[in-house]
């Protein structure tokens, strides 16, 4: 337990101290840019095993018992949701997710955007929006994990300066195939992993290729559970990373409840690094709840559902 505390605590330093250096460069589609679980945002992002494991590792891909649906609103403009589900056919577990974000740029925002767009008042209409799929194998107690995916930003009144403009366009699509791959094993007690995301993107403002290294574990006692999860990554030469912890308790069988606190590096200056979130699981009902904080006094609420 004394280890993971220790690696949540370095990654959480890590996050603090990177914060003085320059923000991630813009980069598209900005829906890979944004966290998908309500439980991971409260972990600092970091990556857990739940239903939105494909969209952070696919490694992670575990059997669900239904489908898993996440809705977000960032203050008053942008609206975010997403679904995912795995299933298990014989040594290969197979998930698939799709994420959708809808909001309304500012004129004076240029493309690509960061995740800050959300947050604030715009007068163009945009979309982001990506689906995956995936397969993990398990190979003599390592989980190997191979992606793919489709992401596109559409934007309504804009085509990029440094972009030839087709005759008579009115709107920019910026679209991308991409593959993940990854592994995890076990370690001191819990999970180590290692992860590359957006293979195959060279593109002029594209996502660059993410190479993220984590670790989680679940500590059980008589009364309470936790678990702490923390990770680092590089995308194009910016460092980012973070953790967090949680804290359960089940009175009764099928019953539980839990409260995380986390915090990670921001992706811009308008984010705030700190985020929380707690659970409730009632029988047959599991309810996952997220709050992200933005400079001004901006959120966004993320509520994610199960129903098994």
């Amino acid at each position: 337990m004394h280890s993971s505390k220790y690696f949540v605590a370095t990654a959480l330093a890590f996050t603090f101290s990177a914060a003085a250096h320059a923000q991630a460069p813009a980069e598209g589609p900005l829906v890979l840019l944004l966290p998908v679980s309500a439980r991971a945002i409260g972990l600092g992002n970091a990556s857990v095993r739940d239903d939105y494991a494909i969209f952070y590792n696919p490694a992670r891909i575990t059997p669900t018992n239904g489908i898993g649906a996440t809705f977000a609103r960032y203050s008053s403009n942008g609206t975010f949701g997403a679904l995912a589900s795995a299933v298990n056919v014989g040594p290969l577990n197979f998930g698939w997710g799709v994420e959708l974000v809808q909001f309304r740029a500012r004129l004076s925002s240029a493309y690509p955007y960061f995740p800050e767009e959300l947050v604030s008042t715009g007068a163009r209409s945009a979309l982001s929006l990506a689906a995956m799929a995936g397969a993990e194998y398990t190979y003599k107690g390592f989980n190997l994990g191979l992606g793919v995916k489709f992401a596109e930003d559409r934007v309504e009144g804009i085509y990029p300066s440094f972009l030839s403009s087709p005759a008579g366009a009115s709107s920019f699509q910026h679209t991308r195939l991409l593959a993940d791959v990854g592994t995890t094993h076990a370690l001191l007690g819990g999970t180590a992993e290692f992860a590359v995301q957006n293979i195959g993107d060279r593109s002029a403002f594209g996502l660059p290729t993410t190479t993220k290294l984590g670790f989680a574990r679940n500590v059980n006692t008589d009364q309470l559970d936790f678990v702490f999860a923390a990770d680092v990554l590089e995308r194009g030469k910016w460092i980012g990373g973070g953790g967090g912890a949680e804290v359960g308790w089940g009175w009764i069988e099928g019953f539980s409840a839990a409260l995380r606190v986390g915090a990670r590096r921001a992706e811009a200056d308008g984010q705030k690094p700190l985020a929380v979130g707690a659970t409730l699981n009632a029988d047959r009902l599991s309810l996952d709840y997220a709050l992200e904080f933005f400079d001004g006094n901006r959120y966004a609420h993320h509520i994610a559902f199960r129903w098994r």
